[in-house]
């Protein structure tokens, strides 16, 4: 080969080499969600609704049917959709006037769609949602958000029924919700309530922690996860750690909230799930003869118990905010909670008014300190 030809070549190389490093060095695109079009009969206050030919049609996704908030669809259902362009949010608020139901026609695609989260704020009845780690996360298609009809948005946020049969389908109504149970917290402290507010939202929305278990000599570092999950009966709200730090060979709590006692504003039912032969099944009761032991297992129970919707803000015994410094705040409560010989702990919620998030929940037993920190 010549000297020209194998000069050639390098050069060729080379340019090749410089390509493949700038594709390399591209940003990479999040993988796409996809949610299927519903193919089944809907029916909105009694109104039939042709999904196949919607603009907006109801979509599926993670087998949870999602609601699209537009204008008319919203105001049918008697809630009201108030844009903010300038600071680009969305607030959701219930309780609106209803109006007549006006179609939005169009042909909906078949089978599944490409879906995408929101950029811009999202509040409900003005509290701000924390979407980023949720379970059913409210997503965008073609340029109107859509909210997932799960209990916690459908019955508790909207005051909506919903029923479902293979008869009759998919039925959402704003006459057949239970009674509705408030789940505002009422300390008659109005800075209390608002950061409660922020921790209840936290709460029922899930997401990811970096925790820190101390007591008995011992001190564990583990990732955790609150993993909310609803049917129109029941909330169930899964405590996942890894390493899990609480009792030996365990796997998880839950608790679950049941829509016929108010939900989130109702006293959960708290079980576990492990892999020892000794724990059971998941809802075996968790029995100890060292104290420690049962410690570690309650300090566990009490992060999943730390929520005061509605009349679960009564559980507070006494509460004091003990810092503030410009947006952000740290509150120490009392919290009666009776369980496993055990009648309450100390709970210190750190939040952040402006971005209306927690930033850290300290839980304190007799012996022992449990350190969650949002992911």
């Amino acid at each position: 080969m010549s000297t020209i030809n194998k000069t050639f070549l390098r050069v060729l190389l080379a340019i090749a080499c410089c390509i493949a490093l700038a594709f390399s060095l591209l940003p990479q695109a999040e993988a796409a969600m996809r949610a299927d079009v519903v193919t089944g009969k809907v029916t909105l206050n009694g109104q039939v609704i042709d999904n196949k030919n919607a603009k907006y049609p109801l979509l599926s996704y993670s087998n949870i049917t999602y609601f699209p908030m537009t204008y008319q669809l919203s105001r049918f259902m008697g809630v009201e959709t108030d844009w903010n362009n300038a600071a680009k949010s969305l607030n959701i608020t219930a309780g609106g006037a209803q109006s007549a139901y006006v179609a939005e026609p169009g042909k909906a695609p078949k089978g599944s769609v490409s879906v995408t989260l929101p950029s811009y704020r999202i509040s409900v009845n003005g509290a701000l949602i924390d979407n980023k780690e949720a379970t059913y996360p409210i997503f965008n298609y073609n340029g109107v958000t859509y909210f997932p009809l799960t209990f916690r948005y459908a019955y508790e946020s909207f005051g909506w029924g919903y029923q479902w049969d293979a008869e009759n389908g998919l039925r959402i109504d704003t006459t057949s919700a239970p009674a509705h149970v408030p789940t505002e917290p009422n300390t008659g402290n109005a800075a209390l309530d608002k950061a409660l507010t922020i921790l209840n939202s936290k709460y029922a929305t899930g997401g990811k922690y970096h925790g820190m278990l101390e007591g008995g000599g011992k001190k564990t570092s583990f990732d955790a996860a609150l993993d909310v999950s609803s049917t129109p009966d029941v909330t169930t709200v899964k405590f996942t750690a890894e390493p899990f730090p609480f009792f030996d060979n365990g796997v998880s709590y839950f608790a679950n909230y049941y829509a016929v006692k108010g939900g989130f504003a109702s006293d959960e039912q708290i079980s576990i799930s492990g892999n020892s032969p000794e724990l059971g099944d998941v809802g075996y009761p968790i029995y100890a003869e060292v104290a420690v032991w049962a410690e570690n297992s309650y300090i566990g129970k009490c992060f999943l118990d730390c929520q005061f919707a509605g009349a679960r803000s009564k559980h507070i015994t006494d509460a004091k905010r003990v810092s503030s410094s410009g947006s952000t705040e740290t509150w120490e409560l009392a919290v009666a909670f009776a369980s496993d010989g055990f009648t309450g702990y100390t709970a210190e919620l750190s939040i952040d008014t402006v971005k209306s998030i927690v930033t850290q929940i300290v839980i304190r037993t007799a012996n022992h300190t449990l350190t969650m920190t949002p992911a």
